[in-house]
Order: structure tokens, then sequence, then C-alpha cells
């Protein structure tokens, strides 16, 4: 395969016979290699003056030894591949201090050939590793000629998605471009969840925490000794400082919009807390707003890197359990609730935005289609001291005629499964692991046929996802995990069965 690549990188995998010679001529950025075939001496001469010039070449898998022999070829690589291994598996370690394979995954098992060497050229920076019989071996690097750059990936392309970042950025490199700089990072809220924000943005790559904005002098001393970061008490005060390119807002969910319009209307990218907003209204200000400033809005859904969840998500997209058509999920148990503003509905906007803000987010994303009716009810029955409702159920119908259930309860004395996903071919149900368990504790999740029933095995948990992907997109424009449009879905459910419940359990027929 040669792709020319102008602008972002667009692959064609049935592109194995075209010659290098004629699209060098053509070539503005960069070329992609990945072929078995040798190269004639006037196209490796072509190639090596393409890259002097200012461009880009980056070869896979084979490609460097099958043109090996050509001294072009050899003098813009500064390395011959060494003997091939046999096809085996190899763990590929990722170097993390490279912007090409920043965030990558740390370790990742492909299968495929190692081409042994005593290690690349000395001018070249390192990308991929594996070990071999005790030794470490290089898997991939990239180096300087000329005024171009020249990038070896002796893989084969695996069609992961951690190949697929790490081609894509390796083109994007090779064209020229190189990864934004660390993005300067202020909270805005430094409570339990600003130290959450603070600590991701710290552990992560690509971002950097700038300043600390919080109305409480004994927060922002809290934060100023956790992370020798500037602390301000003023909103404008953080908004106006060139050092912070991304708001974080972690503020209660009835002020939300304000600080995410006037973070958006000072130029920078903007990080809204969960639940995006109380009403759709808010929600569509700040996407508009967004849009408008051409600047990332993304909501902390981020839940969506749970272990049970994701393993659950994963077996329905496989089709083990056919087409998904009803699913019950709880949360919930009998306590007092907290007396800080999550309990409070002019503030928390009620019980269905608290823990609704999550299971919504994985119900709508395992049933895509459109809502079309919904009913919500609600009991106010024991903890009267705060004024969320004891217990709220919303029923959802989709367009197809799949039903969705969601329920939070604080005065269950007994837990029913957190999810209960029947589909046309098996079943999948999410068993809380024991009595007292906190809600944070994945649960265990198994899947149900005819051939009987599996335990799955939950993945690990991808630390810090949500600012790993952030950053990914910021620096190469990777796509965001976390759409705005999703969030304000959520939103829009959850206000429409707000409405449901004031009208006495009314059926509201809704296009969500």
């Amino acid at each position: 395969m040669l792709a020319i690549v102008d602008g972002r990188p667009t692959l064609d995998p049935r592109r194995f016979e075209v010659e290098v010679a004629g699209d060098v001529a053509r070539a503005k950025h960069v070329i992609l290699a990945a072929t078995e075939r040798h190269i004639s001496a006037r196209q490796a001469t072509a190639l090596r003056n393409f890259v002097r010039r200012g461009g880009g070449v980056v070869i896979l898998g084979s490609t460097l030894d099958s043109w090996s022999a050509s001294d072009s070829i050899h003098e813009v690589a500064g390395w011959v591949p060494g003997t091939a291994g046999p096809v085996t598996e190899l763990i590929v370690r990722p170097n993390p201090d490279h912007p090409v394979t920043q965030r990558l995954d740390p370790e990742w098992k492909v299968r495929d050939r190692l081409y042994l060497s005593e290690g690349p050229p000395s001018d070249a920076a390192i990308l991929l590793r594996s070990s071999w019989r005790f030794t470490e071996q290089v898997v991939a690097y990239e180096r300087r000629f000329g005024d171009g750059r020249f990038i070896y990936i002796g893989l084969s392309n695996d069609n992961s998605p951690t190949f697929d970042k790490l081609l894509g950025r390796a083109l994007l490199f090779a064209a020229g471009r190189n990864a934004a700089p660390p993005a300067g990072v202020g909270l805005l809220g430094y409570g339990a969840i600003g130290r959450e924000h603070a600590a991701s943005v710290a552990a992560t790559s690509g971002l950097r925490l700038a300043a600390v904005c919080d109305l409480d002098p004994e927060r922002r001393d809290a934060a100023a000794r956790d992370w020798q970061v500037r602390t301000v008490a003023g909103q404008d005060e953080m908004l106006d400082d060139p050092d912070v390119g991304l708001v974080v807002v972690g503020t209660p969910p009835s002020a939300h919009a304000s600080p995410v319009l006037a973070a958006l209307r000072a130029g920078k990218h903007v990080v809204c807390e969960k639940p995006f907003a109380l009403s759709v209204g808010d929600a569509d200000r700040m996407m508009d707003a967004a849009e408008s400033q051409s600047r990332v809005l993304t909501v902390y859904q981020s839940r969506r890197w749970d272990p049970d969840y994701v393993a659950m998500r994963d077996v329905t997209r496989s089709g083990r359990i056919g087409e998904p058509f009803y699913m019950e999920s709880f949360i919930g148990g009998y306590d007092h609730p907290c007396d800080f503003w999550h309990s409070h509905e002019p503030v928390s906007g009620g019980t269905i935005y608290d823990w609704g803000s999550h299971y919504f987010d994985w119900i709508l994303q395992l049933f895509p289609e459109r809502v079309s009716s919904l009913v919500a009810q609600a009991h106010k029955r024991v903890w009267h001291d705060v004024t969320n409702d004891d217990q709220v159920r919303v029923d959802l119908t989709f367009a197809g005629g799949a039903q969705a259930t969601f329920l939070q309860s604080g005065i269950a004395a007994a837990r029913k499964p957190k999810w209960y996903l029947l589909g046309t071919k098996g079943a999948i149900v999410g068993d809380w692991v024991a009595a007292g368990v906190p809600a944070d504790f994945p649960a265990r999740v198994t899947v149900f046929t005819t051939g009987g029933e599996e335990r799955v095995a939950l993945p690990a948990r991808e630390e810090h996802g949500f600012y790993r992907n952030l950053a990914d997109h910021l620096a190469w424009g990777e796509p965001l995990a976390i759409m705005p449009g999703e969030a304000r879905r959520n939103v829009a459910v959850m206000e429409a069965a707000t409405l449901s419940i004031k009208r006495d359990g009314a059926q509201l027929k809704v296009d969500i």
C-alpha cells in the first residue's frame, strides 16, 4: 500500500499497486508505504529527495526489509533491519515521553514478526519497544532526514484501535505537525470532585494544572498545598489568565451554564461536570456558544470507563445476546441521603439527576434509537429532612419498541441487580457482589445464552480515560469520547422525567 496524504490522513488499504516514483511527484506532505515489493533505484532516489526537501514517509511492517538493499533508502532510514523472527505474540511498549506515543496503552499484544537488530541510528527517537529473549528490541522509531521526517513502524496493521491511533499520529507527525503543547487547566471549584479532576489532570501527559478557583479560602489553601498551584477567589481572574486554556467547571448542577458560557466567551475549552445541565435549553445555549467560539466542550461522563459497563457494552455490541430489547437498571439501598447540595432539589435538580446522569448515559449508549415515550414516578416516604425524592423510577420506550427502566431508591432494603438486559439470543445480568458494597464497586457480569452461562472477566480500568481522551483530542484532533450532544440527550430524558413526575406519572410522547 502506498497512500499520498494531503492534510489529514486518508488510508485506502486496496492501493497496493501504486508506484512510488509517480506519486512522489504529486505528494505534498507524507507517504505511507506497506509493501513487500522491491523498490527501483529511480523510485528510491525520488523518495529520498522527497524527504530531504521536507516530505515525510511512514514505512510499515516488512517494507523496510524489502527496500533495505537500496543505498538511498538506507540513507533515509539510517538503519537496516536484521533477521526476522517467527510470527509470534509480542508485547509492545510505547515510549511515554514521545508525542506520537504519549497516552497510548502502557503495553499491548500483537501477533507479528519482529526484525531483530542491535538498534536504530543514534539520532533516532524510539517509539515502540518489545522484549525478545531477555533483550530489548526496537519496534518503531522516527528520525529527521534533511528537512523531512522518516518513521519506521515494524508492525503490520493489526486493526486494533491502538494501532490505528499510532498510525494516524505517525502520519500527522511525518507531515510536519507536532502535538500541541500541554494545555493549562483551570479548575472552577475544589470540592471532592475538584480533587478528582486535579489528580487526573496531574496524571495525564498533555495536560497540566495551571490554576484553581474557589470562593472558600480553606479550599484554596488545600489546593495550593496539594498541587503547588496558583489559586484565585474570583472566576474572572482565572478566565483572564492566558496560561489557562481549558476550564473544568465543577460547580453544583444548577450553576453549570453561567460559568461554562463565561469560559467559552473567554476563549477557553471547557469540561462541564455532569449532569451537563438541568434543562435542554441550557445545554443548547452552551453547545451553541462552543460552536460559535470554535472551542471544545465536553462533559465529564466518567463512568463510560467503568469496567463492568465496558464488559457489558462489549458483549452487547458483539451480537452475542442478539438485539437488546429490554433492560432494567437499579442503584440504591436503605441509607439516609447525604446532607450536601446533592439532596437539595433546587440545586441538584432532583434525584433523577443524581445517578441518572450515569445510568441514562449507559442506557442510551446501548439503545441508540430515539426515545418515543417516557413515564416517571417518585416516592417521598421516609427522608423528609431533604428535598430530593426517596425513590424515582423512569420507564423509557424506544422507537423500535425496546424498553428500559431506571430505578434509584434510598429506601430499598433489598437490592435488585444493577443491570438486567435481555436480547433476542441471550441476556446479561450485572449483580452487586454483596450487600453493603458501595456503588463504585464493579458489578459481577454474567452472560446467559441457550448454551449456558458465563462469568465475564472485567477489563482493567483505564485510569484517567476521560482526560487521556481529551488530551489526545487537543493534541492530535482524535475523536472526543463524550460529545456534548450525547450529554444533551441525557438531560432531555431527565428533564422529561421530571415533568412526568410533576404530572403525577403521566406518559409523555417525546422524540429524544
